[in-house]
């Protein structure tokens, strides 16, 4: 077996979570200011009302890491799972007709369409061309080129399902539901404790 080869079938072994480098660098950032105002608000004001104040900061890094950092792409061997803020959908590879990548990446099946929340599709960026003119070109996002290059490599023994046992799976992410909406309700606890 040659190298490539070998290469080509362990990397697809491997699983491949892919989300874009700018939702993480902006929970990192928001999550490192967020703590930043818990710990000032504490040390400012120690008591009850500091403590429901903390939870304002603590919101919003909850919610943009609901909203930002928690949804991804999982790349398996067997399957492509979507993972959203309220939901995460698993699709075998065989069940995939295609993918729509106009406003993010949309998954086509038989049944139906699902939406990646992660994944924006293409946007423009403004270039010069050959004669120093500025034009709107598209700039297609690396992290969908990523899921389609995958799909677009899958082997047999990948798109094989025998008998047809695996199929599409819906799960409410009942747990990063219930931290959002805990979050929400201290911050508006902290609302309601700050001096009118």
């Amino acid at each position: 077996m040659a190298n490539s080869e070998m290469d080509r079938n362990s990397a697809s072994l491997q699983s491949t979570i892919v989300r874009t480098t700018s939702s993480t660098a902006l929970f990192f950032v928001v999550a490192g200011l967020c703590s930043i105002g818990v710990i000032s608000i504490l040390i400012g004001d120690f008591s009850l009302r500091g403590l429901a104040a903390a939870g304002i900061p603590l919101a919003v890094a909850t919610l943009v890491f609901v909203l930002y950092r928690f949804p991804r792409v999982e790349l398996h061997r067997s399957e492509l799972v979507l993972v959203n803020p309220l939901q995460t959908v698993t699709i075998p590879w065989n069940l995939i007709d295609g993918f729509e990548t106009h406003f993010g990446l949309t998954v086509r099946t038989h049944e139906k369409k699902f939406s990646s929340w992660p994944l924006a599709g293409r946007g423009k960026k403004w270039e010069r061309d050959e004669h120093d003119i500025r034009r709107l070109v598209e700039n297609p996002n690396p992290a969908v080129g990523t899921v389609l290059d995958r799909y677009a490599g899958l082997s047999d023994e990948e798109l094989a399902n025998p008998g047809g046992k695996r199929r599409i799976e819906t799960i409410w992410n009942l747990g990063v539901i219930a931290v959002g909406l805990l979050a929400i309700a201290w911050a508006v606890l902290g609302f309601a404790a700050l001096p009118s």
